[in-house]
């Protein structure tokens, strides 16, 4: 079955029902239909075949979501790079993946001349912005590939944020699979109104025939969107379900509680890409009368693996966070196993886990494990998952402590973080593992092999933006270490104006460059 057999269905259910309303244009699902297959006409006069992959630079809008379906409807294969990842990573991705074309925006097309080596598989480039009157002259109806259902249909790239950014092979099973899992998730029917603040998320709403409403902002920079301009998307549309960065939703939410405003239509906040604070959970329900907040856990590689309200968390498990058990992300959702490897290493397994890298048989094997006759990918994190099912997250393996004495004594970031966090100054806070004092000895996990001794770190961000360390929150600092046992064989506190994150989300913390950043500082 093709992915576009979705879309195509709910043109044909609600032919006038709005699909997409963007700026002062909008379309309704039959509208839709025919300029997808007008593309899907236009990018075969162009040269695109089934199987050519196509490099995808376009910004959220109504074209968008056209231009995807379309390439799935004739066979091609779109491929998502997140263009945050740095030009350097951006360019190295590009040419290892070879794309036969590339559908942009203006700017990345002059970025494709500029940088002919990496781009130099692509013969055919087109300006995301001018499609609509291009192919307008084309025929409103194509036949749809009836693609197998393991047949590759997109390659979407990791953030990078913990590692080189890697091509994750998506078939058209495993997109229909979660369309599937999603719309159950969250009970979503064609009645409910999306906002979407990450774009890949929305085509799985509109395929299930969801209008949406596309803000007109900058999705790469979540971070430092404008919360009045969400909030009057939401309340204007009356949307029923939003989905997005932690970093947009935290911005909106304090602005909310200073205004004293609420969105009653609002039934679903849907939080991805980071550990979202207990604080967040419970700003959001005072925002909420008639909805809650969920935090899906999972990754490119697995989306989702489980699934968690905001209510069950405030009623549930936030007290067992603020004591240091971890982030509870709640049960592996329906047709997803989870379970934990090697005493903390999270794997998943399931008809929505993708089972390799595209050209990358090196990662593929590192990442993937054969247990049990089945498939399963290491997610890249540790956690437990207690005698309920539900699954705790603890950090990023990567992230992970690993002391010289005792040796073998781990330190989990997470529920070393939390503790901390609760500090009515500090931001944020970042465990780390620099080897500091010279001398030898191994790297361990969490430290760089730089020489010396593991010393457990804790890189703190107030909220005042200070760096200076007073002594009287030093004391306070050192009383908050010594109440816990987890958290006692750290031994610096140190401050930091602002610390790095992801690209993608504006919020995932890269403990290893705070852990560089520390070594340096005392080098």
């Amino acid at each position: 079955m093709n992915t576009a057999a979705l879309l195509q269905k709910q043109a044909e259910l609600h032919p006038n029902k709005t699909a997409i309303v963007f700026q002062n244009d909008k379309i309704s699902f039959k509208e839709l239909d025919e300029t997808i297959n007008r593309f899907a006409h236009y990018f075969q006069k162009r040269g695109i075949e089934r199987g050519a992959k196509v490099l995808l630079f376009v910004k959220p809008s109504i074209e968008l979501p056209a231009i995807t379906f379309a390439l799935f409807k004739l066979g091609a294969v779109p491929v998502f790079i997140d263009p945050g990842i740095g030009l350097r990573n951006l360019l190295k991705a590009i040419a290892e993946v070879s794309p036969a074309a590339l559908v942009s925006v203006p700017l990345m097309r002059g970025l494709s001349m500029g940088f002919r080596k990496a781009f130099k598989s692509i013969n055919v480039r087109l300006d995301s912005t001018k499609l609509r009157e291009q192919s307008r002259d084309q025929s409103p109806h194509f036949d749809l590939y009836d693609a197998p259902e393991d047949e590759l249909a997109a390659i979407l790239f990791t953030s990078g944020a913990t590692g080189r950014a890697k091509g994750v092979v998506y078939t058209h099973k495993i997109f229909i699979a979660q369309t599937r899992l999603l719309q159950e998730m969250y009970s979503l029917t064609s009645d409910d109104v999306d906002c979407p603040y990450f774009a890949l998320f929305s085509f799985f709403t509109l395929a299930m025939g969801l209008t949406l409403h596309v803000p007109d902002v900058d999705p790469s920079k979540p971070s430092k969107i404008d919360p009045s301009v969400v909030v009057a998307n939401i309340r204007d549309n009356k949307a029923t379900f939003a989905a997005g960065s932690p970093a947009i939703w935290q911005r909106v939410g304090d602005y909310c509680l200073r205004n004293n405003i609420q969105l009653p239509a609002l039934r679903s906040l849907v939080m991805f890409g980071a550990p979202v604070a207990v604080d967040m959970h419970q700003t959001w329900q005072r925002i909420l009368p008639n909805g809650t907040t969920y935090t899906p856990y999972g990754a490119t590689e697995s989306l989702p693996i489980s699934n968690i309200s905001g209510e069950y968390i405030l009623e549930n498990t936030a007290a067992l966070t603020f004591k240091g058990a971890g982030v509870c992300v709640g049960k592996a959702v329906p047709s997803v196993e989870v379970m934990i490897h090697d005493g903390d290493e999270i794997l998943v397994s399931g008809n929505t886990t993708t089972t390799e890298y595209y050209n990358e048989t090196s990662a593929t094997a590192e990442s993937k494990l054969t247990l049990g006759g089945r498939l399963w990918h290491k997610v890249g994190d540790v956690g437990t998952i207690d005698e309920e099912g539900r699954i705790w997250f603890w950090g990023r393996k990567a992230h992970v402590v690993e002391l010289d004495e005792p040796a073998g004594q781990k330190m989990y970031p997470v529920p070393c973080e939390t503790v901390f966090n609760q500090h009515p100054k500090i931001k944020r806070t970042a465990l780390v593992g620099p080897r500091l004092g010279g001398g030898s000895g191994g790297s361990g996990s969490g430290g760089s092999g730089s020489g010396g001794k593991v010393t457990p770190t804790l890189v703190i961000e107030l909220k005042d933006g200070t760096t200076a360390m007073t002594d009287d929150l030093l004391a306070e600092l050192k009383e908050i270490r010594d109440s816990y046992e987890h958290t006692k064989p750290i031994e610096k506190f140190i401050l930091k104006k602002s610390f790095p994150v992801d690209v993608r989300h504006n919020i995932k913390i890269d403990n290893l460059a705070l852990r560089s950043w520390v070594e340096e500082k005392a080098g």
